[in-house]
């Protein structure tokens, strides 16, 4: 199945804009965002050293926000799409 993470501000830099990640049935969030972050040198800003997202990435999936710790509870379906926001800086 396929997926498409789509990536904003410095997860856009380090990620790229838009990717397609290919997945197994039954794959989760925090499957497709660990795929995502080995393929880059930057992975560190997505997951931690156990693989965990990390607890500042905000993700939305279908209009819904979904908290990093509840990302390995959400199934994904062909088609599907992930937005992923650093987090949000200024003044």
């Amino acid at each position: 199945m396929k997926v498409t993470v789509r990536c904003y501000a410095r997860f856009r830099d380090a990620f790229g804009e838009e990717q397609v990640v290919d997945l197994p049935q039954g794959a989760t969030i925090r499957d497709a965002v660990i795929i995502l972050a080995k393929a880059s040198p930057d992975s560190d800003l997505l997951v931690d050293d156990m693989q965990n997202i990390r607890s500042y990435v905000m993700i939305m999936h279908q209009d819904e926000r979904i908290s990093p710790m509840d990302a390995g509870s959400v199934k994904l379906e062909d088609g599907d799409l992930i937005i992923l926001f650093p987090p949000v800086s200024g003044g």
